[in-house]
């Protein structure tokens, strides 16, 4: 079954060629006696629907191995092609092999890829050649020099078993080019599919492909220029001049005519808000015209998009619109006809000649081998650790979107025959496929957030400043979160120091944004709120800094923007690098007006599953903050009576055992170290004859925290302290719900590790947010009825201090499904 379209169909006039029989582009419908496979438009819907569900059922098989979603795309399409489909079933030549099939999917799949390529450069912030250093640099130009010298070298040394038509037809170099080449955003989207967009590894990854991009796009401009205006002929002399010129005019028309007008429609658009349908229709058409121009230059239409998307802000409202708006479109449904077209393309019984083949593996794998080692070299010379220089070595091997687009263009250029695209095409899927699955098996950015050494409020020195990295995903949660940090009551004795970390969804933007706050940086603002909702999210607690004694308490704020999936790397890393003790994350609910409970956004699942990833990872202690309202800032001059005790806070502690529980009692003693708090301390225990046979260990240090609290700060007035005996979880509850109402503030343990007891046994069956533990999920339920804000504790993990095992991911997997059900 041959699949290339008839010569004549490229000469023809018309768009396709007027048989009589199809020349409608839509039928009359099956009972007017149509066939409507035989007509331009339901074909095309065909082949859309087709390649989408071939394409996901593929990769719902593949992804366990985590290979790459465009990989499945490209197998998709070889097995509808002459590989598999083609041959077993020859009437589906009928949908895809038609002249008309190939210039329907060329046309769309075409101006699908030149939208994404806008997308993408939009979404990219050119800030990274001002962050990436020396190591990006090296790595993008030697990944980029080093395979095409060698590839070259060893078309010299096999020169005489080089076959002349690969020589005639600049095969050889079209091969170097393409291959050599570490398209940003073949990289971006693979890592992406990976979520490694935010990893440290990722963004040096990106920031060199992106450099390596640019570098050779100019770089093979300029020397087709020169080569054209040196040459003897006047004729192509004029021709080089003239691409000189209208490239830079180009280039100037996209900067100070298409840029500004851009920049025009998106001026006063209010914050947070999308552009309107008129307005993104005018870019659309912006980018439409450049796409246009550049096909008129000789270049390729995705250049002209591409540079006028580098030129333009990111993140929102351009970047957001286009993500929200036309990413699923484009990206989900129309692209993979031109990732699937490249393997319907791919024909395996085209291989008939072994030594052809052989010849050109060898030229492959000394371009992988040079790019592989020149990558990791470059790393190894700036002191990067072997392990992620082989992984770097890898991520700039990425295969998938550029180097279809290229080989198809040079099939169609007769550079590539049917055998060497064939060839060509299965190393491609077989790298991409291989280096992506290597990277994600290999590169576990948790294992950095490893701490090696104790950072606990339990193992906080007396007088020591503590350090809390508080996290804020909205303005919603700023409240209660200072109001925990007032409850804390900081002293210049016993300072605070708050590291501020505002979260937001990664929208508009293909990198990740971690950096401290600067007032007025707008480009890199949360998506969501814009930068005046990130100033004010900041001087709300730099207020609250201010208005403490002088010492008492310090403010750092960051901004973080990432996708859910890996926005906890963000969290741990700089929890790790600021050596916080404690990490206090807001609860993804919140007690609505008429009593109910609701979601916070409407990502909750994604921030609830953020939360299991930061509590599985964190190098220090963790903290859950469920706000129900309960508490609120003391006044500044602490002269507001808060009850009838005269305390402005009043927390209650529920301690029954275990590292997590002593770890909130060690913050809660924090708390008690200023003069105007209230602790109630509740300590539950089994009766005498029950207690046999438990952890000898952890009761001797449960009984040791227990003992230096009393002795330290129990007054049985400002601190107060109570042992409870209870046999099963019904006379502990009614405990808890007959104190729990006198406080503003409860703390448990999440007792994550903990064995379960007699006392939990009761409730643990019914829990419904794991990462809240058996006591925090029964105080937040709406059954209990407690409308107090409850906060959950877990010590730093015997994997933040070098036991990876002890609490992977994979070990809490089936819990986050069992509680993302409940969301």
């Amino acid at each position: 079954m041959s699949q290339e379209a008839p010569p004549a169909a490229n000469r023809s006039p018309f768009c396709f060629p007027p048989v009589p029989t199809n020349s409608a582009a839509t039928s009359s419908g099956i009972f007017a006696g149509d066939d409507p496979l035989k007509f331009y438009f339901p074909q095309l819907l065909s082949n859309v629907c087709i390649v989408f569900i071939l394409s996901r059922a593929i990769h719902a098989l593949l992804q366990r191995a985590h290979i790459p979603l465009i990989i499945s795309q490209i197998i998709a399409g070889a097995v509808l092609g002459p590989s598999f489909m083609g041959r077993v079933l020859p009437h589906v030549k009928d949908l895809f092999a038609t002249p008309e099939g190939w210039l329907q999917i060329n046309t769309f799949a075409g101006y699908a890829f030149m939208l994404q390529i806008f997308i993408v450069g939009v979404k990219t912030d050119l800030g990274v050649f001002a962050k990436s250093g020396k190591k990006a640099m090296a790595i993008a130009l030697l990944g980029t020099a080093a395979p095409n010298l060698a590839m070259h070298a060893a078309v010299a040394a096999l020169g005489a078993r080089v076959p002349a038509a690969w020589n005639s037809s600049l095969m050889l170099t079209a091969l170097s080019s393409s291959w050599s080449l570490s398209a940003f955003i073949v990289v971006c989207c693979t890592l992406d599919d990976l979520n490694l967009l935010s990893s440290k590894l990722g963004r040096l990854a990106m920031s060199a492909a992106l450099i390596g991009d640019l570098a050779n796009n100019f770089f093979t401009a300029a020397i087709t220029s020169f080569i054209l205006a040196s040459s003897p002929s006047d004729k192509i002399q004029r021709v080089g001049f003239l691409s000189i010129i209208t490239f830079c005019l180009f280039l100037a028309f996209m900067a100070f005519v298409a840029r500004p007008a851009i920049l025009r429609l998106m001026r006063d658009v209010p914050e947070g808000a999308l552009l309107c349908e008129a307005r993104l229709v005018a870019v659309l058409l912006i980018t439409t015209a450049c796409g246009f121009a550049s096909e008129i230059l000789g270049l390729h239409a995705t250049y002209g998009p591409f540079m006028l998307g580098l030129m333009l802000p990111g993140g929102a409202p351009l970047g957001v619109t286009l993500a929200e708006r036309l990413d699923r479109l484009v990206a989900g449904v129309l692209l993979p006809l031109m990732f699937a077209q490249g393997g319907m393309r791919l024909d395996v019984f085209r291989l008939n000649d072994a030594s052809t083949c052989l010849l050109l593996e060898v030229f492959l794998v000394v371009g992988f081998a040079a790019k592989f080692f020149s990558c990791m070299l470059p790393c190894l010379y700036f002191g990067m650790p072997r392990r992620d220089a082989f992984i770097v070595g890898l991520m700039m091997n990425f295969k998938g979107i550029t180097d279809v687009v290229y080989a198809s263009a040079f099939r169609d250029a007769k550079m590539f025959d049917d055998q060497v695209y064939a060839a060509f095409m299965i190393n491609v899927v077989a790298v991409g496929a291989a280096t992506a699955s290597a990277v994600k098996r290999m590169y576990h950015p948790e294992e950095k957030y490893v701490a090696h050494q104790r950072r606990t409020v339990q193992h906080k020195k007396y007088g020591e400043e503590l350090r809390v990295l508080a996290c804020v995903h909205s303005p919603a949660d700023v409240e209660p979160m200072i109001a925990l940090l007032d409850a804390s009551s900081p002293t210049p004795v016993s300072p605070v120091a708050v590291y501020l970390l505002r979260l937001a969804p990664l929208a508009g933007l293909t990198t990740s944004v971690l950096r401290p706050y600067k007032h007025g940086g707008a480009r890199n603002s949360a998506p969501s709120g814009g930068a005046d909702s990130d100033h004010h999210i900041v001087n709300a607690f730099r207020f609250f800094a201010q208005s403490r004694p002088l010492g008492s308490a310090s403010l750092f704020p960051f901004v973080c923007i990432a996708p859910y999936t890996t926005m906890h790397d963000d969290v741990c890393a700089v929890a790790l690098d600021r050596r916080a003790m404690l990490i206090v994350v807001p609860f993804h609910k919140r007690l609505a007006i008429d009593g109910s409970v609701e979601n916070t956004t409407a990502s909750a699942g994604a921030v609830q599953a953020a939360n299991f990833n930061v509590l599985n990872y964190s190098p220090c202690s963790v903290a859950i903050l469920v706000d129900r309202g309960s508490l609120s800032v003391a006044a500044a001059g602490r002269g507001d009576d808060g009850g009838g005790d005269g305390f402005p806070h009043r927390v209650a502690l529920y301690f029954l055992g275990g590292p997590d529980d002593r770890e909130a009692l060690a913050l809660a003693a924090y708390m008690a170290e200023d003069a105007a708090i209230g602790l109630a301390v509740y300590r539950f225990v089994l009766p005498p004859e029950w207690r046999k046979g438990g952890d000898a260990e952890e009761e001797r240090l449960d009984d040791e925290a227990v003992r230096e609290f009393v002795r330290r700060w129990v007054d049985d007035h400002r601190v107060v302290y109570s042992e409870n005996v209870a046999s099963d979880s019904d006379e502990m509850a009614g405990v808890i719900r007959k104190t729990s109402a006198a406080a503003d503030l409860l703390v448990v343990g999440r007792r994550a590790d903990s064995p379960e007891t007699p006392l939990t046994a009761g409730i643990s069956d019914w829990i419904e947010h794991l990462e809240l533990g058996v006591l925090g999920d029964m105080l937040t339920s709406a059954d209990f009825g407690c409308r107090v804000s409850t906060l959950v504790v877990q010590q730093q993990t015997r994997a933040a201090v070098g036991d990876i095992s002890s609490r992977s991911p994979e070990r809490n997997a089936e819990q986050r499904r069992e509680s993302e059900g409940h969301v």
